[in-house]
């Protein structure tokens, strides 16, 4: 008789190949995004643009991942633009304003980004509340708060000391690397080794693939929801307290804009719509795409509302290809009319 454990093992295997193979995928796209791009721009292949491209694109990726687990647990979360505002302009007050130390007032943002997850996970497993539901609304609700706190006025006077986070660098041998580069490199190493490594991780992929039998397995799919939120809420947080550190200032829309570029990374990177499948290798190279794509259109000189339309159709396609991976789609389908 095979034991939850073990069952639990072979399926972590088996999506690993399938999770090896997706990533090389999209890897190869995004290298020939990269040459043909290069080829057309100078510009583009300056080693200070590809920097600048990873900086970019590390909000973006940290987000991201908290994004994938919720979508490898077959949902997703759309407050977590909010959250990471809310997480943004929490710790820029402590700073700005109750002078507290840096490294208290990014525990203090991050603190507040877990705690808005845990009351998303609350609602979902104690209420019974669907989740898209849940962080719709809870999505107004910590934009209100953001209003409310900054009274629609930026928050400035952040220290330096504050913005390092943002802005500072880490000398690793002879290299000088960007904090934002390595903090997303960092959350990336955890977050891969939390999925693989450790038995949390691989619930959330027994829970994506079918409820109901995790919960025969004997998995408490309650508990593992709500820490999976939480997590959400922790790297919304960590992304928006990095964002404070790039711009210098706490806007009270910052963050807005993140869902659509968080869930595209997701997508793009291999993360089923329908759950059981994603990595977080998968999801910074596709955190990566859509960052070349813009940087991409900005060297190129085409007009800055040309980006959104780009990442629109990008997503698009990335759902397409999902439906094809899925076998809900096919050529037959789509021009024939036929299953």
């Amino acid at each position: 008789m095979t034991t939850p454990v073990a069952s639990e093992k072979t399926g972590t295997t088996r999506l690993k190949g399938l999770m090896a193979f997706r990533e090389s995928g999209i890897l190869l796209a995004l290298v020939v995004l990269v040459v043909v791009l290069s080829l057309y721009s100078e510009a583009f292949r300056s080693p200070l643009n590809l920097m600048t491209i990873l900086k970019q694109i590390s909000v973006v990726a940290i987000v991201a991942m908290g994004q994938t687990l919720v979508i490898i647990s077959g949902y997703f979360d759309l407050s977590q633009g909010s959250v990471a505002g809310l997480a943004a302009i929490a710790s820029a007050i402590a700073a700005a304003r109750w002078g507290w130390p840096a490294p208290v007032c990014i525990l203090f943002g991050v603190g507040i980004g877990a705690a808005c997850g845990f009351f998303n996970g609350l609602c979902i497993t104690r209420l019974r509340l669907h989740p898209v539901v849940v962080t719709l609304a809870t999505s107004s609700i910590f934009m209100g708060i953001n209003f409310v706190i900054t009274e629609g006025t930026p928050v400035t006077g952040i220290p330096e000391s504050f913005l390092w986070i943002g802005k500072g660098t880490v000398s690793i041998g002879p290299l000088v690397i960007p904090v934002p580069i390595v903090a997303m490199a960092l959350t990336a190493i955890l977050m891969h080794l939390m999925l693989t490594q450790y038995l949390f991780g691989r619930r959330i992929f027994i829970i994506g693939s079918n409820k109901e039998a995790a919960r025969l397995a004997g998995v408490n799919v309650e508990r593992v929801m709500l820490g999976i939120f939480t997590l959400s809420g922790f790297l919304a947080a960590f992304g928006g307290v990095i964002m404070v550190g790039r711009v210098g200032s706490g806007l009270p829309l910052i963050g807005s804009d993140l869902l659509l570029p968080v869930v595209a990374a997701s997508v793009i990177g291999g993360t089923l719509l329908s759950g059981g499948v994603g990595s977080m290798a998968g999801t910074v190279i596709g955190a990566a795409v859509m960052g070349v794509l813009r940087n991409g259109l900005v060297v190129l000189r085409f007009n800055i509302f040309y980006q959104d339309i780009v990442l629109g159709f990008a997503v698009l396609v990335a759902v397409v290809i999902d439906q094809v991976r899925r076998g809900n789609l096919s050529f037959k389908s789509v021009f024939l009319g036929r299953r």
